[in-house]
């Protein structure tokens, strides 16, 4: 059988996400990226899984990219990276933990949705990050579950954030309060949801202060929802890079 143009131009595509840096990809690529777990499995190993993809935001760069290099600095971390649905699907039956930010509508399919609470319920940490905190209200109990409460909107700019949980894992040697550029997630927390917030922004737009760290109680497994991240001033930010560390370890314990 002659391989089609459909096949060739996937079969570039992969090749070209292999041997170039996430930053030169489409940022809406949700083309596979061909990264493996190491294997076997390293004794001590964490294995993290990066996944997500859609509009708004530089996916390949910033959330696959420069997210992957902060934590594969941690010692005893490895790191696959992916937008891609059928490549995360198969990664997730080896991952410790999964960190998820996306608003493509694949994620939102029942295929991914199963396998997420399967994830979960097989005991596996979740870090949810900005894009994933959005309201996803078409994505039938995923809101509820791992969010505990949505997004509606979002302001723009330089604000503060201030610390309010100083003795949880997540916030450990994070500054009691620091700046970020970043767009600030006007998160509306659920009335029967049980979330613990960790960290909140500036008002805005609001009377009260906005959560943007926060924990949600699942009967499984651990998760940590963190609305900030948008582009390279939040994922460049080393408080920001010290809660995702922070959140990955807590939620694989």
């Amino acid at each position: 059988m002659k391989p089609t143009l459909t096949n060739l131009t996937r079969a570039a595509l992969l090749a070209f996400a292999l041997i170039q840096p996430l930053s030169a990809l489409p940022a809406d690529t949700t083309e596979p990226m061909g990264q493996k777990f190491q294997a076997p499995k390293p004794a001590k190993t964490l294995r993290v899984l990066l996944v997500g993809s859609g509009s708004s935001h530089d996916f390949p760069k910033y959330f696959l990219g420069t997210d992957a290099e902060t934590l594969k600095a941690v010692p005893n971390t490895d790191v696959a990276a992916t937008p891609n649905l059928k490549e995360a699907l198969d990664l997730m039956k080896d991952a410790d933990v999964m960190v998820f930010s996306g608003n493509h509508n694949q994620w939102g399919t029942e295929e991914f949705q199963k396998a997420l609470h399967k994830f979960a319920d097989a005991r596996k940490g979740l870090v949810m990050l900005h894009a994933a905190t959005w309201d996803h209200g078409g994505w039938k109990g995923y809101n509820e579950r791992f969010i505990g409460g949505k997004t509606p909107s979002h302001g723009k700019g330089l604000f503060e954030v201030t610390v309010k949980d100083k003795k949880h894992a997540v916030t450990k040697d994070v500054p009691e309060k620091f700046k970020i550029t970043d767009e600030n997630y006007r998160f509306q927390i659920e009335q029967k949801s049980k979330v613990d917030v960790c960290c909140f922004n500036d008002p805005d737009q609001s009377e009260d202060p906005l959560p943007s760290v926060w924990t949600v109680k699942d009967r499984k497994t651990r998760i940590v929802c963190i609305s900030l991240g948008h582009d390279a001033d939040a994922h460049d930010n080393d408080a920001f890079k010290k809660l995702l560390v922070n959140s990955v370890n807590w939620v694989a314990n």
